[in-house]
């Protein structure tokens, strides 16, 4: 019986899982102190039976752990990582399906956004801003977030199930905001920059690493392991040359949230500084080396790295105080001495 389980849970995938419509019906009308202890449930049930994923993702996630200064046990971070992943669901789906009405005041109320200023200025030049995200802590609510502060959004997404993808849009499309199936090619790409020459706000993941479009003969480092570099947000930059800037959604407690804007480019730097895609990953390995707990792409991190994740022996070394982890830097004001 439990290898009938094992299989059909296997099958389905544990977006899919999460989505039977019965869960969507009790999001939308049920509190949200009930619903997610209850998805974090139906997640160790999951788990339970699809063993091999999550041995996968712990040992993955412990092949870096050892490599990082002992803060607290790692089993802790582990349990505390699978509960991290079931919340990034919950957060997905009460976007697309709880009362609308009520989420908006939720993310208005409980997210704190640090570093508007500097958004503000990028976008007064009239040539968009890329905003670098990634799947870390509740970045399903960021581009929900930033339309209804009044910004014009555009977001590459990959969605799980096609009922996904009709709430989402719908929702979005009502607040502004475009969502750009990623699965569509090359139409996702022209779209993306149509985006930008609009002077909106078009976010995409530098962590989606089925996705990446590697440079031929360019590699970084990441979490201490070589790792390919995505080509696609430089191709962004080059197009418009339009400023980038990384944006986090991270947990910091109970029902509260904050989004944090980090600079990456400047308008004045050379073309042969290193690529905003290096930049990303490294900013990205710094909140990871802080918060392990709140990265949930533990089970694809090896399309990247690859077996060198385990091969790996150093110390990975991760600053914990780093100037980059400050707000929108120097760099971003290097726009204003720019003409009109």
């Amino acid at each position: 019986m439990r290898r009938i389980c094992a299989h059909l849970v296997g099958r389905i995938g544990l977006s899919r899982f999460l989505q039977w419509r019965g869960n969507t019906i009790l999001i939308r009308w049920l509190p949200r102190i009930i619903v997610r202890p209850y998805l974090v449930l139906l997640g160790y049930i999951y788990h339970f039976f699809k063993r091999e994923e999550k041995h996968q993702i712990k040992k993955n996630l412990t092949a870096i752990l050892r490599r990082f200064p002992k803060k607290k046990p790692t089993e802790l971070i582990v349990r505390r990582t699978f509960r991290g992943i079931y919340h990034h669901y919950h957060e997905k789906l009460i976007i697309a399906y709880a009362h609308f009405g009520r989420v908006c005041r939720f993310l208005l109320e409980h997210v704190e956004l640090e570093g508007q200023d500097h958004l503000d200025e990028c976008l007064s030049h009239g040539r968009g801003v890329i905003l670098v995200t990634a799947h870390f802590g509740a970045v399903e609510f960021l581009p929900l977030f930033l339309a209804l502060k009044g910004y014009p959004v555009t977001m590459v997404v990959r969605f799980k199930t096609p009922r996904l993808k009709r709430a989402l849009v719908g929702r979005g499309s009502s607040k502004g905001i475009t969502l750009l199936d990623a699965n569509n090619g090359e139409q996702v790409v022209f779209r993306a920059l149509q985006a930008l020459k609009s002077n909106q706000i078009l976010i995409t993941e530098c962590d989606e690493f089925k996705a990446y479009r590697p440079h031929r003969n360019r590699s970084t480092q990441f979490l201490g392991c070589p790792c390919p570099l995505d080509r696609t947000l430089d191709l962004f930059r080059r197009r418009y040359s339009s400023p980038v800037i990384m944006g986090v959604v991270r947990r910091k407690g109970q029902d509260q949230y904050g989004l944090k804007l980090h600079s990456l480019s400047g308008i004045q730097e050379k073309p042969q500084s290193e690529e905003i895609s290096q930049r990303a990953l490294q900013l990205l390995e710094r909140y990871i080396y802080l918060f392990p707990e709140q990265w949930y792409q533990w089970k694809e991190v090896r399309t990247a790295l690859g077996n060198n994740l385990f091969e790996e022996t150093g110390p990975i070394h991760a600053a914990e105080e780093d100037p980059s982890l400050s707000p929108a830097d120097r760099a971003v004001h290097a726009y204003q001495t720019l003409p009109s």
